[in-house]
């Protein structure tokens, strides 16, 4: 069985100014908060509790 590479994985943005959950992106994206206009990085997202990496691909962040 072949093994799947793993790709660049997305890390879960939340909003360090007002806790808003944002959005699941890769590290060096920029996301601005729509409730409080903060601009989120990477570093200075507020992390979770449990730290979780999804892949690219992954089917848990595909919008239906």
């Amino acid at each position: 069985m072949k093994k799947k590479e793993q790709g660049p994985l997305q890390v879960e943005f939340i909003c360090p100014g007002c806790g808003k959950h944002l959005a699941w992106a890769l590290p060096t994206a920029q996301i601005s908060c729509p409730q409080c206009g903060t601009w989120v990085t990477c570093k200075n997202r507020k992390r979770p509790q449990v730290e979780v990496f999804l892949p690219v691909d992954s089917e848990q962040t595909v919008l239906f």
